[in-house]
């Protein structure tokens, strides 16, 4: 009996951290493949982060395919997180290079985006004046590169914040004939606008549609 709530104990651990855990591909945040071509050169993500999220203990995985043509010890992969170096290393030996680095809050900016910057540097010959056209220049972000992000239970309602899923706002809609469920859920989004801003003041209108509340920017 011990071992069978030991094993439960230990699948509901599990399932609990793979809950928590969230992986969000590049692809699934609207980039594909991103070419970086010339002898230097540099691509830059700015990711959206949900404010449930907890950014110390998540990971960025970068995925780099180089050129074939590229001499490996003499080129170059550094990141750049939120305007601060993270990594700077020569290209490993595989076809494609795997960079992981940990995040933490600082990497966030104050408007809760992650901004990543990828800068390159190509070597194909040892003779710079003879790399600055060759076509052979390139590297690419994979699609398939991801964030690991974790899921924070930490002061969650305090983080919540309309704001953060649209980009403006200007009213809030409720229908024309609004039951109960409707009016607390305008009175509900009535005070979290009033208190996370207090200099912006939320509209309330009627909408002729019977059924959808609705937040208009």
């Amino acid at each position: 009996m011990n071992k069978f709530f030991t094993s439960l104990a230990f699948l509901f651990l599990l399932s609990t951290a793979t809950f928590a855990q969230r992986i969000l591909s590049f692809h699934a945040m609207g980039h594909d493949d991103d070419a970086i071509i010339g002898m230097s050169g540099s691509s830059a993500y700015y990711l959206k982060i949900d404010p449930s999220i907890e950014l110390n203990g998540s990971k960025l995985v970068l995925f780099v395919q180089p050129s074939q043509a590229l001499i490996k010890r003499l080129s170059y992969v550094n990141v750049i997180i939120n305007d601060r170096p993270a990594f700077s290393g020569t290209l490993s030996q595989d076809s494609i290079m795997t960079v992981t680095l940990k995040l933490s809050r600082q990497d966030v900016s104050s408007d809760k985006f992650l901004k990543i910057q990828v800068k390159t540097l190509c070597t194909v010959t040892e003779d710079k004046c003879k790399d600055l056209d060759n076509p052979a220049m390139w590297m690419k972000i994979k699609s398939y590169s991801y964030l690991s992000l974790l899921k924070s239970t930490e002061n969650f309602f305090n983080n919540v914040n309309i704001g953060n899923c649209f980009e403006t706002m200007r009213a809030i809609a409720y229908p024309a004939n609004p039951d109960l469920h409707d009016l607390k859920a305008v009175a509900w989004a009535y005070s979290r606008l009033k208190k996370l801003t207090l200099e912006t003041s939320a509209f309330l209108k009627k909408v002729p549609c019977p059924t959808v509340l609705k937040i208009t920017l």
